[in-house]
């Protein structure tokens, strides 16, 4: 588990960071319209500054169990069956999430030796998020099947201890 929570460590680096710069390019893009500077590259970068802070961020949602859930019809189940459907949640999309990562690696290589139009980046690397997020949401949500199940999903009155 100690893998796990440096993977977790890193991934919230990479959001935030990925974010922060996005966040600085975006401001020089609204600069750049202001003043004579033009700057045909920020357009570019910010597409692909948030794809990656989705692909590291998406990952940290589903290991802190964040995503947002429609359980109207789950509330009326006993506690019992209710851990067991999370858990089952969790593995279709651990499952779906492992047989899509060979598909977008295989994507991402169709864009190795294409570069992009502004940056010149290897689009191999942009393409290769897909595969990053599908890799640590297959693990995540392996790893909330396990914690679901070992949870106790007895809950205590609010203010009742």
């Amino acid at each position: 588990m100690k893998a796990v929570n440096v993977f977790s460590r890193i991934l919230k680096f990479l959001t935030v960071l990925t974010f922060s710069a996005l966040i600085v390019v975006v401001l020089i893009q609204i600069t750049g319209r202001y003043s004579p500077l033009t700057f045909v590259w920020t357009e570019e970068l910010s597409r692909y500054l948030f794809v990656y802070s989705i692909a590291f961020g998406a990952p940290v949602a589903m290991e802190k169990r964040e995503y947002i859930t429609v359980d109207l019809l789950v509330g009326f189940l006993p506690n019992r069956i209710k851990k067991f459907y999370n858990a089952f949640i969790y593995l279709v999309l651990g499952v779906f999430s492992g047989v899509l990562v060979t598909y977008a690696y295989e994507f991402a290589m169709l864009g190795e030796g294409q570069t992009s139009a502004t940056l010149g980046l290897d689009m191999f690397y942009v393409y290769l998020s897909m595969s990053i997020t599908l890799l640590f949401l297959a693990l995540y949500s392996f790893l909330n099947i396990i914690h679901v199940l070992k949870e106790n999903t007895v809950k205590r009155e609010e203010g009742v201890e």
